[in-house]
């Protein structure tokens, strides 16, 4: 029980960074842009062109909104934790209990208390692994809602400054101050969220 909470505590605490497969399709165009700047000839970038640089992870995981929903994450995954663990000892008491009451029960009525007890094992660990799964689906949606006011963000922003080219500042190996927009984009963000709900989406939702 506490491995399979280990591993799944890990990936709910991350500092509520998660990016979704959506997003970064929808910038795959520009990172081919990168890559195109890369190879231009100097004289080109001389000419004019307007690039800037961000790192969007950073960016939301500084922002209000993103920490507020880091720590709902930490705190729904160490309640789960927690409640995982208070259930693993009682499951062993239970057990230590039975063994110790062997001699004293039928061979076949022992079977059965066996089985109930695996049964009870069994239906509480899905039960919890469903919380997780939950747990993390509702920090997956309300990242998608910092997302989304981050890229809106971030085209403000490339239109003020006419630019070109917007990089993710992960793809590249220095970029000057001057063209990463990462700071300002949290700051803008931060004025139009400062928290967000971190609600469990179960399957069925």
């Amino acid at each position: 029980m506490k491995l399979v909470l280990s591993d799944l505590q890990s990936e709910l605490i991350s500092k509520g960074e998660v990016m979704t497969n959506q997003f970064f399709t929808k910038h795959f165009f520009k990172s081919l842009l990168l890559v195109a700047a890369l190879v231009m000839p100097h004289q080109a970038l001389a000419q004019g062109v307007s690039i800037i640089v961000f790192d969007l992870e950073v960016a939301v995981g500084a922002s209000k909104a993103g920490q507020d929903m880091s720590k709902q994450l930490r705190d729904q995954a160490e309640d789960l934790r927690k409640r995982a663990d208070k259930f693993g000892e009682d499951l062993q008491a239970e057990a230590t209990k039975l063994q110790e009451q062997r001699s004293l029960i039928a061979p076949d009525a022992w079977k059965v208390k066996v089985e109930e007890l695996q049964t009870k094992e069994q239906t509480n660990r899905q039960k919890f692994n469903a919380e997780g799964q939950a747990i993390q689906a509702g920090g997956q949606k309300a990242s998608r809602e910092i997302l989304n006011i981050a890229d809106e963000e971030l085209n403000k922003i490339a239109k003020e400054r006419k630019a070109d080219i917007v990089m993710n500042r992960k793809a590249v190996f220095f970029a000057s101050p001057a063209i990463d927009v990462t700071d300002e984009l949290v700051e803008r963000v931060n004025k139009r969220i400062s928290s967000v709900k971190v609600t469990p989406v179960t399957a069925t939702q």
